[in-house]
């Protein structure tokens, strides 16, 4: 008989222990519960504040990787652009971008391409308004090469204009000289300062 009650106040004391260590595990739970959506709406309120004061700034960049813009007319490109990276300021439509390459696509077949290590896209309404590029510049025109510091390509006039020193070079001369203007449709070439030519005999 002292066996049995001994054996049910251990059974007793068990379950109540149990029965304990089940309410410390709920309340454990439940309060990681409350403290994760506590934790989540803090986030959301702070988010919430947040996003009025990003909206507000004029100039917010959008960092964009393997920049990419052409232009399709009647099946035929137009002119593409492309560069490494860009950051797109949505209100100025200015993207400043890295190692851009600019192709002009002639009617006749012909492409023109400006290469540099930096540079300045301006859009108007999405259409391409003017290239400003700098830093090691390749201008490649047909059958000449040209390399520049500085330049810019201004699409409604079809123009490329270096101001500063240019070197040209083709089949058999070299040109150097300063302010130089490209009517690119025309595929007209103008240097206008201190130019100087070297011509090579043909071999």
């Amino acid at each position: 008989m002292l066996a049995r009650t001994r054996g049910a106040r251990v059974a007793s004391d068990m379950r109540r222990r149990l029965r304990w260590l089940v309410m410390g595990v709920l309340v454990v739970v439940l309060a990681a519960g409350a403290w994760l959506l506590q934790r989540g709406y803090a986030a959301r309120q702070r988010a919430q504040q947040t996003r009025p004061i990003i909206d507000a700034l004029p100039n917010v960049a959008q960092r964009i990787q393997n920049f990419h813009r052409v232009k399709v007319e009647n099946g035929r490109k137009v002119w593409e652009v492309s560069a490494r990276e860009a950051q797109y300021l949505e209100e100025e439509q200015l993207v400043v971008v890295e190692a851009p390459v600019v192709e002009v696509f002639l009617a006749d077949g012909r492409t023109v391409a400006l290469r540099g290590k930096g540079g300045k896209v301006f859009l108007a309404d999405r259409e391409l308004k003017r290239v400003e590029l700098e830093g090691d510049i390749d201008i490649q025109l047909g059958d000449y090469a040209m390399h520049t510091d500085a330049a810019h390509y201004e699409a409604e006039r079809g123009m490329i204009i270096a101001p500063g020193q240019v070197r040209i070079t083709g089949a058999g001369f070299d040109l150097q000289g300063e302010r130089m203007e490209v009517n690119v449709s025309a595929q007209q070439l103008v240097l206008s300062e201190r130019v100087q030519t070297t011509l090579w005999p043909r071999t």
